[in-house]
């Protein structure tokens, strides 16, 4: 079937985390096998993947020319290692030119620092070569660029999709993202709305990780399961850590306007670290795949074992 812009996103995001301890040789066939079983008008790796750090992002073409620079988000364990994030103090001004931004649109830290690798990275493997930016200076005029991310990847598209914005001509940039955090300040979110009215930004309603990093959002990761497993005292410490950092600094974060909430259903987990697994039962890319419409037996493809909630705990809640 056709994919939707969305569906089409959330897969793209789904395959940059496989091959998780392969080389980028190793990856770049895994993905251009995962992208041919998975979506339809002939996607492929056009460059990369390219690593730097423990980041990771590839562009992905079809035959009809449209192309998509895909960001990997950043593997956690546990809530408490995001919510521990110390990247988000200091915000910082965007590390590029962009005329259409204001002088007081900030970014986290955390996203200037990834920003910088990606602008460092460079393609060995597959079609394309080299650096990132220029070789989407080198694609035809008027192509059409999807920028797009699932958690953490979501998170630093937003930014850059801003950077290409202001220097490319040559393409029509469209962010769509998946379980983001905030990336930036209030002037930065404002802009942001602005220079991409068709910007998507989907989240799971029982997903913690879009909660952060805006002041309402951290509070109610306290209360987000009713019935359910509850934020326990790592978890509560953790969010009260994260409170005090903005409050302290003074920082305050907010995300773009345009948002799309999917309902999500509790598995539900059990035991010790009940509230941890079924915060990483919500955040995965492979059940936002599920939420998004995507059949069960095209999400096996890539990971053969996942489910979604059981059928009696399909309730909406939080």
């Amino acid at each position: 079937m056709a994919l939707t812009t969305a569906q089409l996103g959330i897969t793209l995001s789904a395959i940059s985390y496989l091959g998780q301890f392969d080389t980028n040789s190793g990856r770049y066939t895994l993905m251009n096998n995962a992208l041919a079983a998975t979506t339809t008008g002939g996607w492929q790796i056009a460059w990369g993947p390219a690593t730097q750090g423990e980041d990771l992002v590839y562009v992905a073409a079809n035959t009809q020319g449209q192309y998509a620079v895909v960001v990997r988000g950043t593997l956690f364990d546990r809530i408490e290692d995001l919510l521990q994030d110390k990247n988000i103090n200091p915000q910082e001004a965007l590390p590029f030119s962009a005329p259409s931004f204001p002088s007081d649109a900030a970014i986290s830290k955390g996203d200037v620092e990834v920003w910088t690798n990606v602008s460092n990275m460079s393609s060995s493997v597959g079609p394309g070569s080299g650096a990132l930016l220029p070789f989407l200076q080198a694609l035809p005029s008027g192509t059409s660029l999807l920028v797009t991310g699932h958690s953490l990847g979501g998170q630093v598209a937003t930014v850059l999709a801003v950077w290409f914005q202001a220097a490319l001509t040559n393409v029509s940039v469209q962010p769509v993202t998946f379980a983001a955090p905030t990336a930036g300040n209030p002037a930065f979110a404002t802009a942001y709305d602005s220079t991409f009215t068709t910007a998507e930004r989907y989240y799971n309603s029982l997903d913690v990780v879009p909660r952060a990093w805006t002041q309402d959002g951290l509070t109610s990761i306290l209360s987000l399961y009713p019935g359910g497993p509850q934020c326990g005292p790592l978890c509560k410490a953790a969010v009260d850590g994260a409170l005090k950092t903005l409050e302290k600094n003074q920082l305050v974060y907010q995300q773009p306007a345009a948002a799309t909430e999917l309902t999500g259903a509790l598995y539900p987990e059990k035991g010790l670290l009940a509230f941890e697994d079924e915060v990483n039962d919500q955040h995965r890319a492979l059940y936002y795949m599920s939420l998004l419409g995507i059949p069960l037996t095209t999400i096996q493809l890539l990971n053969k074992s996942w489910a979604p909630p059981p059928s009696q705990s399909l309730r909406s809640v939080g």
